[in-house]
């Protein structure tokens, strides 16, 4: 048993709900035959296309000035008192005879309909008048909430009601921040919007471009039962809403309709192009999709105002929702933030946090300092874990100065001076069976449509030798520029990776981009240091030289990629003070991942069918600090060492046949089939450890409401008596947000309002019968002395520090541990075992939010030549 020190707390921004909090309701429950007619409506096509329900949410939305819920009539609730019914559902009553305007002015709009009007007249709008929330939901025999759906999420709109009637103070100096309801249920300081200016040069033009960005605080919260299923928990995060300076790629707009000014609409847009005079494109039109524009004003509420065609420079009553890119205004809110709104919360709530206590499980990283790869004298060790005999780093660059970068960067990491004047295509042997060569093809990574392998066909460098051989690739790349896109030229990053995979070569891409800087620049404690000095009369100290992070772990990713791991997971999962929480047998521990994938539509091609991707990724793990833990995937030929299923899976296709949510094609049990599969055939000789996300229609065992009673991951084997536990793992919307610490050492901040990061250690919170467990800890940044979103709010900035707006303001980071499953561990084993190997990353110095197995396998997923990353250009 772990004990708890109460005194070591960390607060959330998690609040228990009771009937008080969660108000009342009116809900229109729709007759039998509303759904049939629902059914016959023409489902909309193409790429602009928007869904039936979402366009008719949208539409109403506008007209009523309600958060309103219009059930989908194709996947009513199961159970309830309307089970198998659409209902809608709002915080206030609705106006009868404006519903069923709204109805026909939709459905006649629909493309494909010819003006028909169906649905206007099924209608059920008899009003039994408000409802107690509470009376919606019931508790099964063990005490379980349930429930529908939709009645959680107008939960969490009666609380964005009661937080935005009351302003939020940041500062004794400012005034309080007041906050708008949108029609998603957000709250969004729409009256008050942070103002940043952003100047640089454009690197195609040469001239001095200024811009100016706009951004609004938004809180978002999320009501679902805490892990149990026996309260109600609301958990509140705050981000930071920016308003796109341009129309490129902006999909939805917020906009405040004068008729209903209290509540900021999200519309979708598209936008039609055309060349300027300069021949640049510009936007020729921007009009909202689904027809809402014309619904809203045949309904007689007014017009929607127009989208600007200038463009969004200027802040107005329609503001583009920013999704890729730079952006004056960077992420996040900052701590601070998050402290002030924890304060606010609880007091116009009137209800404590979600309060974690410390425990006595310390999270410590090997004593050593390690780079962010696998140093010279542990690669022997590290490539025989991954049955490799011999590797080669082949570094494909074009520019000159893309090449001394790199070069010289690998010549301080391995002590071998040479290495920074290399000539090309000459080996050199780093360590024993590992050897780099350097080679220029400037035709292979320049941007465009030619034949690469034709070119990769006849190059020696890139066929493995014989038996267990493995040859890797470092590569330049740059971002296409705004020509090339519209042009439609091919990215050699992309087109690299697809046929590098066909070959079983992983690859790593680095952009110059990635500027290193002055390698002699200051950091934080130097700065301290040259201070103190300074004030002393002392001489200046010396300034330590400064590496290339952006290289080391790109190569470094490049290794674990391969499945070359050095002992550092081992070192970090029996460190010393693991003490009684370390694993005491040998076990596998697996990560499943699995992401719904949407493919993108093409004119002329068929639609394809969204799939769910799933990887899985399993580590051997031997007991004792200084052993390597084999690597494996799962693929159609079983498990493989990790380079080679990695480069299977790359040079297939995104998801099997099969493998979707759809329960009336068997989707769900082709998932569970597959993954109980391969979990089978890792053999009992261990026990399996699974790491995984919730997936509620494969897995309902994992979700807080059905926990451990449902289906869950390996569920065939264990009826069948296999030691099978599982851990789900959380550090999304639903997952607890620490606001503060108290308690614990170390030395406090100058400002008591300023919040204090959290210890090293697991925290725990009891609900009831289900304990959740929390890892968290600082950001790198924070780490490395970038303090600005823990000292200030963005509001608060001095004079002085106004550029930091360009800056991203961390929050704590945080990981939910619920163990659905324990097999034969105790849970302080799983969930110490999980934050260990999350707190140290596979490979480089730093952490990530998933456990290692897990975090390989969601990689995998995400380095597929097929996966579009939305936010940028990733390696």
């Amino acid at each position: 048993m772990v004990s708890s020190d109460e005194r070591r707390r960390l607060f959330t921004l998690s609040f228990a709900l009771d009937d008080r909090l969660l108000g009342t309701v009116h809900v229109y429950p729709q007759d039998e035959a509303f759904a049939p007619a629902w059914r016959r409506l023409p489902r909309p096509r193409g790429k602009d296309a928007v869904q039936p329900i979402a366009s008719l949410q949208t539409a109403a939305r506008a007209v009523t000035g309600e958060r309103l819920v219009f059930t989908n009539p194709d996947r009513p609730a199961r159970t309830g008192r309307w089970a198998g019914r659409s209902v809608i559902v709002t915080p206030g009553a609705l106006d009868g005879a404006v519903m069923r305007t709204l109805m026909r002015e939709w459905e006649t709009r629909l493309d494909g309909h010819e003006g028909r009007d169906t649905l206007s007249a099924l209608l059920q709008l008899s009003d039994e008048g408000p409802q107690p929330l509470s009376s919606l939901l019931h508790r099964d025999a063990t005490g379980r909430i349930t429930g529908p759906r939709w009645a959680f999420r107008v939960a969490g709109w009666r609380l964005a009601s009661m937080l935005a009637a009351q302003p939020l103070p940041l500062d004794e100096s400012l005034p309080a921040l007041r906050f708008h309801l949108d029609s998603e249920g957000d709250l969004l300081a729409w009256q008050a919007p942070l103002v940043h200016e952003r100047t640089w040069i454009d690197e195609e033009s040469g001239k001095r471009r200024r811009i100016a960005g706009y951004a609004m605080e938004r809180i978002h919260i999320e009501v679902e039962p805490a892990p149990g299923g026996k309260t109600l928990i609301a958990h509140l995060s705050a981000r930071i809403s920016r308003v796109a300076t341009h129309y490129k790629g902006i999909r939805n707009v917020l906009l405040c309709h004068p008729v209903n000014p209290d509540i900021i609409l999200k519309a979708p847009i598209t936008t039609r192009w055309e060349k300027g005079p300069d021949g640049i494109m510009q936007p020729r039109e921007v009009r909202y999709r689904g027809a809402t524009a014309q619904i809203v004003e045949a309904c007689g509420v007014g017009r929607l105002p127009q989208p600007p065609l200038t463009g969004l420079d200027d802040l107005a009553d329609v503001r583009g929702v920013h999704r890729t890119g730079k952006h004056p205004i960077d992420k996040g809110a900052g701590a601070m933030f998050h402290a002030r709104l924890e304060e606010h919360a609880g007091h116009v709530l009137g209800q404590e946090p979600v309060v974690y206590s410390g425990t006595s499980i310390k999270i410590s990283k090997p004593g050593e300092s390690l780079p962010p790869y696998v140093p010279a004298d542990k690669m022997a060790d590290a490539m025989t874990s991954a049955r490799l005999d011999t590797v080669r780093a082949v570094v494909l660059y074009e520019s000159a100065q893309w090449h001394t970068r790199v070069m010289g960067q690998l010549a301080r990491d391995y002590a071998r001076p040479e290495l920074a004047a290399l000539p090309d295509e000459q080996p050199v042997v780093l360590a024993p069976g590992y050897e780099l060569v350097t080679v220029r093809l400037p035709e292979l990574v320049r941007h465009g449509s030619h034949d690469r392998s034709l070119i990769l066909n006849t190059l020696p460098w890139f066929k493995p030798g014989a038996g267990r051989a493995l040859v890797m690739a470092l590569c330049e790349t740059r971002y296409p520029s705004e020509q090339e896109k519209e042009a439609g030229r091919t990215d050699a990053k992309h087109a690299l990776k697809g046929l590098f995979a066909e070959r079983g070569i992983p690859s790593q891409f680095i952009t110059m981009d990635s500027d290193p800087g002055d390698p002699y620049r200051l950091n934080t404690p130097e700065k301290v240091a040259r201070s103190r000095a300074l004030k002393a009369g002392l001489p200046e100290p010396d300034i330590a030289y400064k590496d290339d992070h952006a290289v080391q772990i790109a190569l470094g990713s490049l290794h674990s990629d391969s499945g070359i791991i050095d002992n550092r997971l081992a070192a970090t999962a029996f460190h010393r003070n693991a003490k009684d929480t370390a694993l005491d047998r040998e076990a596998v521990a697996v990560g499943l991942w699995t992401r719904y994938h949407r493919f993108d539509e093409r004119p002329g091609r068929p639609r394809k069918p969204a799939v769910l991707a799933i990887t899985l990724v399993a580590m051997r793990i031997p007991l004792g600090k200084d052993a390597y833990w084999p690597t494996l995937m799962y693929s159609d030929q079983g498990w493989l060492p990790l380079a080679q299923a990695r480069a299977m899976h790359h040079a297939g296709a995104i998801g099997k046949k099969g493998h979707h949510l759809r329960e009336d094609y068997g989707g769900p049990d082709n998932v569970r089939t597959y993954v109980d599969r391969a979990l089978a055939a890792l053999s009992n000789r261990f026990p399996i450890i699974v790491f995984t996300e919730e997936r509620e229609r494969v897995w309902p065992g994992l979700c807080n409401d059905r926990l451990g009673d449902g289906a869950v991951p390996g569920q065939s084997l264990i009826a069948q008596g296999w030691d099978v536990a599982v851990v789900r793992v959380g550090n999304g919307q639903g997952t607890p947000q620490p606001s503060r610490r108290t308690g614990g050492g170390g030395k406090l901040p100058a400002n008591p309002l300023q919040p204090i990061m959290p210890e090293k250690i697991l925290y725990r919170h009891n609900h009831g019968d289900v304990v959740s467990w929390l890892f968290s800890g600082q950001s790198r940044q924070h780490a490395g002395g970038q303090r600005t979103g823990t000292q200030f709010t963005r509001r608060t900035l001095p004079g002085g520090q106004l550029a930091q707006m360009g800056a991203p303001f961390h929050a704590m980071t945080r990981t939910e541990y619920v163990v659905a499953r324990r097999g034969g561990w105790r849970e302080e084993q799983l969930t110490g075992l999980a934050s260990r190997v999350s707190e140290q990353a596979a490979m480089w110095d730093g952490r990530t939010n998933l456990p290692a197995p897990l975090h390989l396998a969601k990689s995998a997923d995400e380095k597929h030549p097929g996966f579009v990353d939305q936010e940028g250009f990733g390696g």
